[in-house]
């Protein structure tokens, strides 16, 4: 997020409020636990692309 080049007010919100961002990872964390479909993936250092083709290797796997 921080060498994101398109950051809006909730974006540096989200990584100047404290305690903001926190929060928002403990609720993925939550969520990704309770729902058996969630998948969580590392989104360090990728693309947009780079993460679309991550996520459309997901759904291709899962789908055959």
């Amino acid at each position: 997020m921080s060498r994101k080049r398109d950051r809006n007010q909730g974006d540096n919100d989200m990584m100047n409020v404290p305690g903001r961002l926190a929060r928002l990872r403990v609720n993925f964390d939550r969520v990704a636990a309770d729902d058996p479909t969630a998948v969580v993936l590392d989104t360090d250092d990728l693309t947009p692309g780079e993460l679309a083709a991550t996520i459309t290797d997901h759904l291709t796997e899962t789908s055959t």
